[in-house]
């Protein structure tokens, strides 16, 4: 019990992690005075790359433990579908996309977290996970259109991209839930950042990465940030994420995606954004959300 009630403990501390990821990707690709350093490709390449070598040396110990050959396929879906890919989706959509707004729509995951585990996992969940799961969603999407531009203007193909993300973070953590279970969170996290691996390897050299560091001053500057990104950001974090996974559930998990926007905000008034009473207001719909799922908890997942 005390276990699982740090688990919950430990999601405000990911989101504020994850809520200052969306800064950091955006300082990774521009500098202090808005000059592209980094491409969008280039930050999304580093970061996982920095974050498997974390792990890579592990993964000799977790070849030894694996229970099945078919495992390997689940920890690529968790390294491709939950960490590769959209660290690409999101790194495009910030070249347009507000990091704020990025973090808001990342909010999506628990959505996309009750669809995939009920349509491919068979997960059980609750009408009152449900109800609390819509009102978050509310919150969120009132929270994206006080943040969207003020002419209306709102790009499509980076706002799909981050969709995306989200619906690969559903079927990652429902593959971690019910596929991976038999593996504490550091050997998921080796797993999946293994398969990650030399993908972004590659990329570093398909985006010429390295070239950058040659012919860009600020170069050093915004690597600094992407390290953190990649470091603390990502395979911190994933440990940390795979740890409340395991002791919870998929779906009590996602809605560290729902206190993610509350950090976006406060990180955007830092930083001199406009802040106004509907998006408290906004925020609160949100907190409210995430109680209804948790707290119905108990119940709902004795075993």
């Amino acid at each position: 019990m005390q276990k699982k009630q740090l688990s919950y403990l430990l999601i405000p501390l990911l989101a504020c992690i994850w809520g200052s990821s969306f800064i950091l990707m955006k300082r990774g690709m521009f500098s202090a005075e808005g000059h592209y350093v980094f491409s969008s490709a280039q930050v999304a390449s580093i970061r996982i790359f920095l974050a498997s070598v974390v792990f890579l040396p592990l993964l000799p110990a977790l070849l030894r433990k694996l229970n099945k050959k078919r495992d390997l396929l689940f920890f690529a879906i968790v390294g491709l579908g939950g960490n590769l890919i959209p660290a690409y989706l999101f790194t495009y959509a910030e070249q347009t996309l507000d990091s704020g707004i990025a973090g808001i729509m990342n909010s999506f995951t628990p959505i996309f977290t009750i669809i995939v585990g009920v349509l491919f996992f068979q997960t059980k969940i609750s009408s009152q996970q449900i109800f609390g799961t819509l009102i978050g969603f509310s919150g969120i999407s009132w929270l994206i259109m006080l943040s969207s531009p003020v002419n209306g203007s709102f790009q499509l193909g980076p706002a799909l991209a981050i969709l995306l993300a989200t619906l690969l973070y559903g079927f990652s953590l429902n593959t971690i839930k019910h596929k991976l279970s038999q593996y504490n969170a550091v050997q998921v996290a080796t797993g999946g950042f293994s398969m990650a691996f030399l993908p972004a390897f590659l990329g570093l050299f398909i985006f010429h990465a390295p070239q950058v560091f040659n012919t860009n001053e600020a170069a050093l500057t915004s690597f600094g940030y992407i390290a953190i990104l990649g470091l603390i950001g990502t395979a911190f974090a994933v440990i940390l994420f795979n740890r409340i996974i395991a002791q919870t559930t998929a779906v009590a998990a996602s809605t560290v995606t729902y206190f993610i926007p509350i950090i976006a905000v406060g990180i955007g008034i830092w930083n001199g954004e406009r802040f106004i009473w509907q998006q408290l207001l906004a925020m609160l719909v949100i907190i409210t959300g995430v109680l209804l799922v948790n707290i119905n908890w108990r119940k709902s997942n004795k075993k």
